[in-house]
């Protein structure tokens, strides 16, 4: 039987704002139905990494952050790009996850036993 800390790592990439392509309003609402039910799971995943628009997604005034908030909770580690919260002058309006940079982000991904990008 596994540990714990021998259990499989999932990371969750988050590379845009809305969830799959077509109308971005739908996408929204798409995006944060995915969140609210992963915040349901039991097991999170460890990890979960934002980059380019998905930053947006914690920063106050998105309908994700409650979501990205219970899975912080619940244990994920939410990383979040630096270039990218810069580009988009996010630095501050973040209210969950931490700032990270591209070599973190690169080490988490190629550490994680899975990586499942939405």
């Amino acid at each position: 039987m596994a540990s714990s800390s021998n259990r499989e790592r999932t990371v969750l990439i988050l590379n845009s704002d809305h969830l799959g392509r077509g109308d971005e309003e739908l996408g929204t609402l798409l995006i944060d139905n995915f969140l609210r039910t992963l915040a349901f799971l039991d097991t999170p995943p460890q990890e979960i990494v934002c980059y380019n628009s998905g930053v947006k997604l914690a920063a106050a005034g998105s309908t994700a952050v409650p979501f990205l908030e219970a899975l912080a909770k619940k244990g994920a580690d939410i990383v979040l790009c630096g270039t990218c919260v810069h580009y988009f002058g996010l630095e501050e309006r973040i209210v969950v996850g931490r700032i990270g940079d591209m070599r973190g982000i690169v080490n988490i991904v190629m550490e994680a036993s899975k990586t499942i990008t939405v």
